[in-house]
């Protein structure tokens, strides 16, 4: 009788709970805004989750319990807000989705008992040794991207916290730092970030890391932080080329924090221009101009081939904005810069001919000129150094879609085979991703004479 009772009393508990669940209108308005359906979301908020290392399985059902009330986990409403803000061009917080639970109290102070929040040190220092097959980021939180984050959010210069023993730190040991980083870059560009973003971050986290703890005298920590910044920035780039966003963007803000401890706009200033491609690349418009902007009130305080790079990537957030002017405007300003820079080599990233004319091509493209934006191309493939497969492979892709965008199929498919030229040799989930686009987008013709040889070697029956 008692077990009875008691399984009564169970059902009653869950009655009520779901009694005083109410519909979650603002999620329905917000994918009637999207146009989605709960299959759609379901598959959006699964493909963010797998930038994260998260392998999610939720359908329809799924969103038709959300959408009657029930609550997913925290990381989980993260995931949804990041598809909805990529599906609505705008920004959606987890608060918006309707699917966040209520706020809990807020944590007692340090005076109170708490232990203290790391300092910008201590913070970089977990971020970078974050590990994405252990699924954690910044403060052991799991990296999803997020849309809200802005650049006014990392922590200001402060100064450098004392060590905490051990070995001290020498001017080896920053020499050691830069030496590899041309290594791993080299990799990257010729191989893809698939051969050196683990050994990158392994780098970081067993090697580095530690370094940032230890005892250093000041000039010796000053370019340990800014060394550190390159290779956490490159980390980062590493990730995004792999698709895991939200480890990008966690390593983005650690390499931001880093630079801007070292008070080196030379370091941050190109690590804001990161994070603005990012943001365009999965569709954050009015984010990519704001980290843009950012980027570029550094300016004056960059050498002419990093300003050139920060203008350019402005030039390409304007126009994904609509601002016509100011883009083209920026695109000649940034043409003059590097032609001004008489050959300067920039110590992130790699700025020539090659990588101008593909921040043309996308501005253009962005503004709806696709002939102006295919001659930029063309002549970004043609000054791109071999060295640099991958990006002549991205180049290559984004040529043969604007040319079928414009119905040149043949021209498309010639475009399409410099692609499958250098794909065997590639490790890049971007690239990966140009390739389904092009069996996608070519399923419809793959009868035709031009197009049955390029599925073919792609591997397509």
């Amino acid at each position: 009788m008692s077990n009875r009772v008691e399984t009564l009393d169970t059902c009653t508990r869950w009655v009520i709970l779901i009694a005083k669940r109410e519909p979650n209108g603002r999620l329905r308005t917000l994918l009637a805004d999207a146009r989605w359906s709960g299959q759609d979301f379901a598959r959006a908020v699964n493909g963010v989750a797998a930038e994260t290392g998260l392998t999610l399985r939720y359908d329809r059902t799924s969103v038709s319990h959300w959408l009657a009330g029930t609550r997913p986990p925290a990381h989980v409403v993260a995931l949804a807000a990041e598809a909805l803000s990529r599906r609505t061009g705008r920004r959606v917080s987890a608060a918006d989705t309707g699917l966040a639970r209520a706020a809990r109290a807020a944590r007692p102070s340090p005076a109170e008992g708490a232990p203290e929040r790391p300092g910008p040190l201590a913070a970089v220092s977990l971020a970078v040794g974050a590990r994405p097959e252990c699924g954690t980021g910044l403060l052991g939180e799991i990296p999803v991207y997020s849309s809200a984050w802005r650049p006014t959010e990392a922590t200001p210069p402060t100064a450098s916290p004392a060590g905490r023993g051990g070995d001290r730190i020498g001017q080896h040991h920053v020499e050691a730092a830069d030496a590899v980083l041309p290594v791993f870059r080299g990799a990257d560009m010729m191989f893809g970030s698939g051969h050196a973003r683990a050994a990158l971050i392994a780098y970081l986290t067993t090697t580095v890391a530690p370094w940032l703890r230890a005892d250093a005298p000041p000039s010796v920590r000053h370019r340990l932080l800014g060394s550190t910044c390159r290779l956490a920035y490159t980390a980062g780039f590493l990730c995004f080329d792999s698709n895991q966003q939200g480890m990008a963007q966690a390593y983005y803000r650690a390499a931001l924090r880093l630079g801007r401890e070292a008070g080196d706009p030379q370091c941050h200033a190109p690590v804001l221009r990161g994070m603005s491609v990012q943001a365009y690349h999965l569709g954050h418009r009015k984010q990519a101009l704001e980290l843009a902007e950012a980027a570029a009130r550094e300016l004056p305080r960059l050498p002419d081939v990093q300003a050139a790079f920060v203008t350019g990537q402005l030039a390409v957030a304007e126009a994904g904005c609509g601002d016509r002017r100011a883009a083209l405007n920026h695109l000649t300003c940034a043409q003059r810069l590097l032609e001004r820079s008489d050959g300067q080599s920039a110590p992130i990233g790699a700025y020539h001919r090659a990588a101008l004319a593909h921040q043309q091509a996308e501005a253009l493209a962005a503004l709806g000129d696709l002939k102006g934006a295919i001659v930029a191309l063309t002549s970004s493939l043609r000054h791109r150094p071999p060295a640099e497969r991958r990006a002549r492979a991205i180049t290559a892709a984004r040529l043969a879609e604007l040319h079928l965008e414009r119905g040149h199929l043949e021209r498309a498919c010639a475009a399409w085979h410099e692609l499958l030229d250098v794909v065997p040799q590639l490790e890049s989930a971007r690239v990966s991703d140009a390739l389904r686009r092009m069996r996608a987008r070519l399923r419809t013709v793959r009868g035709s004479g031009v197009v049955r040889p390029l599925l073919e070697r792609a591997g397509v029956s």
